[in-house]
């Protein structure tokens, strides 16, 4: 994992005191994570990687419904003790777990608004 994506995901962290995990994926592959410091994961080593691969699968599932529905810009899961956000981007997917009672939909906001600002950059 390069440091650059790493620091990105730390800043990702910093945005929202909810956020516990966040994660990106390219080309299939986890390239870069940071945990917010304190958290316990919910999932050792083997379901980690298994959760990792199924956004995978899942985007790519949804790829067959572009066309028809449009491009997916977020999904969001709901559990009993955590709240699971992909984030589809123009790289990549980012993926982000939350407490259960977060605004994903600010999270997801402040995320944008990050972005837009790197871009402007």
């Amino acid at each position: 994992m390069s440091k650059s994506a790493n620091d990105y995901c730390k800043r990702i962290l910093d945005l929202d005191a909810q956020i516990r995990f966040a994660g990106k994926i390219v080309n299939d592959q986890l390239v870069s994570s940071a945990r917010r410091d304190g958290v316990i994961p919910l999932l050792d080593k083997q379901l980690a990687d298994l959760a990792h691969h199924q956004v995978v699968v899942k985007a790519m599932m949804d790829k067959m419904f572009v066309d028809k529905m449009g491009k997916t810009d977020w999904v969001v899961e709901s559990k009993g003790k955590v709240k699971l956000l992909t984030i589809f981007q123009e790289d990549g997917i980012l993926i982000l777990s939350t407490e259960p009672a977060s605004d994903h939909h600010l999270i997801i906001e402040k995320i944008k608004n990050m972005e837009t600002s790197n871009a402007a950059k």
